[in-house]
């Protein structure tokens, strides 16, 4: 029990260190990690989808009827994949900026410590505001790269799922094509 405790309050020493900008860190990254795992899980119902898709439920009359059903499913179902991925790399882009912000916001501490020195322990407030600096740096760095990674495969998943929709097109219009011959 007390090595919960004690992570319990070496956690609660960190935000209390980290400041306002590491609140606001933490909100940041349960929104892009939540938008990341919606995403991935969405993009696992549409290659569903897709591989579902069977030619033998297919019965078209003509190349144009084909290519308008796959472009529905790509604007009703898979554009919703699509869409996130821009606000995704936004908010990665974001992490470090916040924890520049917090960065700085430390040093702002850290220089009104060193300002006001005649006073008892200016020492403290200096260390406070250098630990607040490396911490919102630390966070930034620590939610920007695996976002950037999970960005990274996410955006090579959905062109793959972009392609596999496209084969299914054109495999739909030879066997169309075939079936008349």
């Amino acid at each position: 029990m007390s090595l919960l405790s004690t992570l319990f309050s070496e956690i609660k020493l960190v935000f209390l260190q980290g400041g306002p900008v590491l609140w606001v860190m933490v909100v940041l990254s349960v929104i892009l990690y939540g938008l990341i795992i919606s995403t991935w899980f969405g993009l696992y119902a549409v290659k569903q989808e897709i591989h579902e898709l069977d030619e033998t439920k297919v019965n078209y009359q003509d190349e144009k009827s084909i290519g308008a059903d796959i472009a529905i499913f790509e604007l009703d179902r898979f554009s919703w994949v699509k869409r996130r991925l821009p606000m995704i790399a936004v908010l990665v882009a974001a992490a470090p900026l916040a924890g520049l912000l917090g960065t700085v916001f430390g040093m702002f501490v850290t220089f009104n410590g060193l300002a006001t020195q005649a006073g008892g322990k200016p020492i403290d407030t200096i260390s406070m505001g250098i630990s607040s600096a490396m911490i919102t740096t630390q966070a930034g760095l620590f939610m920007a790269i695996p976002g950037a990674i999970l960005l990274a495969i996410l955006r090579s998943q959905t062109n793959g799922v972009q392609g596999n929709l496209e084969q299914k097109m054109y495999h739909h219009m030879a066997n169309m094509k075939g079936g008349q011959a």
